[in-house]
């Protein structure tokens, strides 16, 4: 401003404020106030051009992770961010979490509660830190553990809640939806296990999976493989 040249140029308040004709109290005023025409802060870590492409990079691909855009702009840019610059960036252009609608609800994103477990179903359990197996952290150790799961994959879709990054006005388009029917196609429940040495039997599981039904799986299915 004129005032702060006229300052710099060795002039007094009095003459200053006789020139610009106002009071000392408004040259006083303005003589104090910063300079803010500099941007304050630590400048932003992406330029205008990276930004357009992780911007281009999560509508390409919706279902993307930030981990993974971040992986692919290390190995193509050379540029590395960190989590929260990723939402700040996304908030900026509208394209914040949003929570992928579901067959059985849509509400917003919630922890899950779950009831604490009682003590009776604790008090039997023995630290897996306690084990022989869990003291070391060696392959030797591992190598005499036998892995079982029992898991259900559905025909179409999936019951687990995921998430999408979409525009707020984009809640209908096909591309940002979870494809269903109306009765559903049923599912598979299968049985397995696997070793150090290899993978075992995989197994289907017909009906309501009881502790019989169980034990006779592990009886049939899992010690032959375990002995062999």
């Amino acid at each position: 401003m004129a005032i702060i040249r006229g300052r710099q140029m060795g002039l007094d308040m009095p003459t200053l404020a006789k020139q610009f004709k106002t009071s000392k109290s408004v040259i006083w005023a303005t003589l104090k106030t910063p300079n803010r025409s500099k941007a304050t802060g630590r400048p932003s870590t992406t330029s205008p051009g990276v930004d357009r492409i992780i911007v281009r990079m999560r509508k390409k691909n919706p279902r993307q992770t930030s981990t993974d855009i971040n992986s692919e702009l290390k190995d193509q840019y050379g540029v590395q961010i960190s989590f929260f610059t990723f939402l700040r960036k996304f908030q900026l252009t509208w394209l914040t979490g949003i929570q992928r609608h579901c067959q059985k609800t849509s509400a917003p994103r919630w922890t899950l509660q779950k009831a604490p477990s009682e003590q009776a179903n604790d008090s039997g359990e023995e630290p897996f830190s306690s084990t022989d197996v869990g003291k070391g952290s060696s392959a030797l150790g591992w190598n005499k553990v036998l892995w079982t799961d029992e898991s259900k994959y559905l025909m179409i879709g999936t019951e687990e809640i995921t998430h999408v990054r979409r525009p707020v006005d984009k809640r209908y388009d096909p591309k940002y939806q979870v494809p269903t029917v109306k009765h559903g196609c049923g599912n598979v429940m299968v049985w397995g296990c696997f070793h150090a040495n290899g993978v075992g039997p995989l197994i289907r599981i017909t009906g309501i999976t009881s502790r019989y039904m169980y034990k006779d799986i592990l009886k049939k299915e899992m010690l032959p493989y375990e002995r062999s």
